[in-house]
């Protein structure tokens, strides 16, 4: 195994949301850093498939020859040179068990191509077991204790929203108001209102006016392909080129790291193994210490690959929970319906920011909301107006001219629901190295899943579509037929955390209210494995605040030698 000559203060393992802010952060700090990232680093002008790339300019309109990306989530000719396929480079899935790992391997991670839904948690997400209903666990740390760092990363972000002073769902630092809602989402919000939901407008991280080489959002519509203009935030526009060049900053693409490196004298971690996805050869890169930032489910399986004979179990889990208590949001009340008083309107195109201009913050089991019979909560995501793939004409019936003209005639007129609902945390939810031996592209040890939804879940997502059915209903919507589904399998909506939870009790987590490894001091995590809850907000925004401060927490204990 080749080793590389610089020591540095610190190894960062991935470049997304986690990664990306650890760099930022410390670089600025004066840490000598080393980004190490599997994957490439993109071109924006050319990698991304958005508004240049019509259906039309596709073969087979974009969805694929038939049966060419059946069971694939996420993946279509827009996005497969984004995503890794999971076919070509598979994860292992237990009987029973199917679970959605949507993996990204580029400088940017999933910050290429995510929603921009940028929410905090509230105190009342952050100590569910105490302050709602005695299921779970309370996070080590509060609201309080995040809310410098919601601030520094909405700014970094560039988040637009508004101050509604919702206690479930606190106000933040925006650049912009949210523009304003389309004529189907204005009647949802009206609709809302005769029921006594509060409808607000949504908050995401993408800037309307020009701002440091990226240019404000043109409303192409296109974010799930990427963006082109970098006017959404990802860490490729909006961190790594403020970071290249500098003399303290090194980033090594094409980097697959395999495990975390321990000195055998101190027990404290001496740097990482990676392979070179070029060259297939081994490497092994010394610093002080090891941030891992990778996406939950990719750290995870660092630290269960990083096994020695003082930590048989993978680092850092003595506690056996490592792995375990995999949460991701469920999705339900995925349905649409009509305003008859729009039917028939102008078609414009209404794809807007790549979504809705409008939420439905979570509104049962909180103080003063709804009392349901299934613990925790739901948000929805509604959206309206034209879009460039009218999926609900498939539960029209008809054929030729006069189905063409329903489906015409109900595009601007349409209002669509999606709803997320909180996971609790299940200790048979996990994953682990996969036993048959099951190993990636680059010959390193593969994960493999054991996971689904408790009775809680199912039982929320009928309550979601009902919910769903009734505030289309208030809006004077006529409902599309459908049929109800069960939940999309976890790891869909790609909101995937909790593996390697944070707890002030080394004996029931795996990492300490900084994201520090209760077993080796200059390890920390900072991403979504951490998380103790899953409510049923986006997370992306807290996993940034979440690194944010560990990093500064971080920085300061290297500085007075607490980690060395």
């Amino acid at each position: 195994m080749a080793q590389l000559k610089t020591l540095y203060d610190a190894i960062i393992v991935g470049s997304g949301a986690a990664g990306g802010i650890a760099a930022h952060v410390l670089v600025n700090k004066g840490l000598n850093v080393l980004l190490l990232e599997i994957g490439p680093k993109w071109d924006r002008d050319t990698i991304f498939h958005t508004e240049h790339s019509q259906p039309y300019d596709m073969p087979f309109r974009g969805l694929g020859k038939p049966g060419q990306y059946d069971g694939l989530w996420k993946v279509s000719a827009y996005t497969e040179h984004l995503y890794v396929h999971p076919f070509k480079d598979p994860y292992g899935r237990a009987p029973g068990t199917d679970f959605h790992w949507t993996r990204i391997h580029a400088v940017g991670g999933r910050t290429n191509t995510w929603a921009r839904v940028s929410l905090r948690m509230s105190e009342w997400d952050m100590k569910p077991k105490s302050l709602q209903d005695g299921a779970g666990e309370d996070w080590p740390i509060s609201y309080e204790d995040l809310t410098p760092y919601y601030d520094k990363a909405e700014d970094l972000m560039g988040v637009f929203g508004t101050r509604e002073g919702l206690a479930v769902m606190p106000d933040g630092n925006y650049h912009a108001p949210t523009p304003p809602p389309r004529c189907g989402e204005a009647q949802l919000v009206r609709g809302g209102k005769k029921i006594g939901i509060p409808i607000i407008p949504i908050r995401k991280a993408i800037i309307l006016k020009n701002r440091d080489n990226r240019a404000a959002c043109h409303y192409c519509g296109n974010c799930d392909y990427g963006c082109s203009t970098g006017s959404r935030f990802s860490t490729l526009d909006a961190i790594i080129p403020k970071l290249i060049g500098r003399k303290n900053f090194t980033l090594r693409t094409g980097a697959a790291v395999h495990r975390v490196l321990l000195d055998s004298k101190t027990g404290k971690a001496r740097g990482v193994e990676f392979v070179d996805t070029k060259n297939r050869l081994t490497y092994e890169a010394r610093a002080k210490v090891v941030v891992i930032g990778a996406g939950a489910m990719a750290s995870t399986r660092i630290l269960l690959n990083s096994k020695t004979r003082h930590h048989e179990r993978g680092l850092s889990n003595s506690s056996g929970v490592l792995g375990h208590y995999l949460m991701d949001n469920f999705k339900a009340g995925m349905i649409s319906g009509y305003v008859p008083a729009m039917k028939g309107s102008e078609v414009l195109s209404d794809d807007g920011t790549g979504g809705g201009h409008i939420y439905v913050p979570r509104h049962t089991n909180i103080p003063g909301g709804r009392k349901v019979s299934a613990l925790r909560g739901w948000q929805f995501q509604p959206n309206s107006g034209s879009g460039i793939f009218p999926g609900y004409a498939k539960r029209f019936a008809g054929f030729g001219a006069d189905f063409k003209k329903t489906v015409r005639d109900v595009a601007p007129a349409r209002i669509s629901m999606a709803g997320f609902g909180e996971c609790l945390p299940y200790f048979d939810n996990y994953c682990e190295i996969d036993p048959s031996g099951l190993k990636d592209r680059y010959g390193i040890p593969q994960l493999r899943f054991h996971a689904k939804w408790g009775d809680n879940e199912l039982k929320m997502a009928q309550l979601i579509y009902d919910n769903a059915e009734e505030l289309l209903r208030a809006a004077g919507a006529e409902i599309i037929p459908y049929t109800r589904t069960l939940p999309p399998p976890p790891g869909d909506a790609t909101h995937e955390v909790g593996t390697a939870r944070m707890g002030d009790d080394p004996k029931t987590s795996v990492l300490n209210k900084f994201n520090q490894a209760h077993e080796v001091k200059n390890v920390f995590v900072v991403d979504g494995a951490s998380f103790v809850s899953c409510p049923e907000k986006n997370c992306t925004l807290s996993i940034a605040a979440v690194s944010w401060r560990a990093s500064e927490y971080l920085a300061e204990e290297l500085k007075r030698g607490n980690l060395d």
